[in-house]
């Protein structure tokens, strides 16, 4: 079963002196963050500087070093906790989607709420149907992925997190995958779920996003948190050279 430790009321998540390495790699130094119920975070950096490794550190995808994460009072880094529980509480969506090309698109809103979550498959389904019309998919339930866009399968891989009822949803450069032309239609289901109060991590590129979305934008670099606060603090005013040489590459 879920370890579980007394946390703020009003913390999703709370991460104290996470350290990783890979080998002589060292990914994270030492990061600390709170991310509170129905914020909006927005991670910034330069790719390397272990944003993506942070992420899957708090999904239990990767394995901590040292440090401690909290997840609505569940002990990600410790060892007796039940990762599958972890997960009914975290969405996550992927970079490259991570769909099964061989389930439909329904099948694969299904697959978690069956097998993890130990649903029947009427009741699955159900969901599964609310969830693609919520993404506007809902008429490509019976399609396999190869026969949709980039943007359709990142829409498919949200309304899947979605269908776990997640208390947050973990996003890892959702739409650096996509073409120009198909990352507003991830960005616009992104922005709803965001106006509707889900608790949101996103790591991203997409600087627009983090402006008018976040409440919360932090920016990495070299696996240590060089710089955070607001969206105007942060991206519009930084403070540090290392953020404003970045956001000046980016722009």
């Amino acid at each position: 079963m879920a370890e579980e430790k007394n946390m703020s009321s009003d913390v999703m998540i709370q991460i104290r002196g996470l350290k990783k390495s890979y080998g002589k790699l060292q990914v994270l130094r030492g990061i600390d963050l709170d991310v509170k119920r129905g914020e909006k975070v927005v991670i910034l950096g330069p790719s390397g500087s272990g944003k993506s490794t942070l992420l899957r550190c708090i999904n239990a995808l990767e394995e901590a070093d040292s440090g401690s994460i909290l997840v609505d009072g569940i002990e990600v880094t410790s060892r007796r906790t039940n990762l599958n529980h972890l997960r009914e509480h975290l969405g996550m969506v992927f970079q490259r989607f991570n769909l099964w090309p061989h389930l439909t698109v329904i099948e694969n809103v299904m697959i978690g709420q069956v097998v993890v979550g130990h649903k029947s498959k009427a009741e699955a389904r159900e969901k599964a149907l609310a969830m693609l019309d919520r993404v506007g998919l809902k008429d490509r339930a019976d399609e396999y992925p190869v026969r949709l866009s980039g943007g359709q399968q990142q829409r498919v891989g949200i309304a899947r997190a979605l269908a776990m009822d997640p208390k947050a949803i973990l996003f890892d450069e959702p739409t650096s995958a996509l073409d120009p032309e198909l990352v507003g239609e991830v960005l616009a289901v992104m922005t709803q779920l965001a106006r509707e109060g889900m608790t949101m991590v996103v790591v991203t590129h997409e600087i627009g996003f983090a402006r008018e979305v976040a409440d919360h934008v932090i920016f990495m670099d070299g696996g240590v948190i060089v710089e955070e606060g607001t969206p105007e603090e942060v991206v519009v005013n930084p403070r540090e050279e290392r953020t404003r040489a970045f956001l000046k590459h980016v722009l």
